[in-house]
């Protein structure tokens, strides 16, 4: 009579089975598109958000415009600090790798310069404005993202007025 296997045994080759199952489906393939697709939809967020909140007047005295102007950047300098984290915690595709890097390196400045502009507006710095202001358009930012293939992510005066 041949000897069968105890049901102990069928139980654990069945759980071997379908782990290993289970592993090769998480392993699926994290491509550009699934990243670009939840950048966009983190991005698109942010837009919504700070088009929300109500630009600063522009109108007052040059003192009362950088008061203003620190004012609105402190509200909106949180949701753009928030964006970026999101989009550097997201898993990164091995496709087009290095034009990811740079992009996430760019988007990293673009933050610290906000803040810097945020700042400078904050102790009424007109000088440290212009010059904050001048590093976030020379910043490379938005086209790397264009470039990369990202739609809300790629739009520089979509979130800051």
């Amino acid at each position: 009579m041949p000897r069968t296997r105890p049901p102990r045994d069928r139980q654990l080759v069945v759980a071997v089975l379908t782990f290993a199952a289970l592993l090769a489906g998480c392993g699926s393939t994290y491509t550009k598109a699934d990243f670009v697709a939840q950048a966009d939809a983190i991005c698109a967020t942010t837009v919504s958000k700070t088009r929300s909140i109500a630009p600063p007047s522009f109108t007052r005295s040059p003192a009362q415009r950088l008061s203003a102007l620190g004012g609105y950047l402190a509200v909106v300098l949180p949701i753009e600090q928030s964006e970026a984290n999101q989009i550097r915690a997201l898993r990164r595709p091995t496709e087009d790798a290095h034009a990811l890097t740079r992009y996430l390196a760019a988007l990293t400045t673009s933050v610290n310069e906000y803040a810097g502009l945020t700042a400078a507006a904050k102790r009424g710095d007109a000088q440290a404005v212009a010059s904050a202001e001048a590093a976030l358009r020379a910043n490379p930012v938005a086209s790397l993202a264009t470039g990369y293939g990202l739609r809300s992510c790629g739009t520089p005066e979509a979130t800051v007025a």
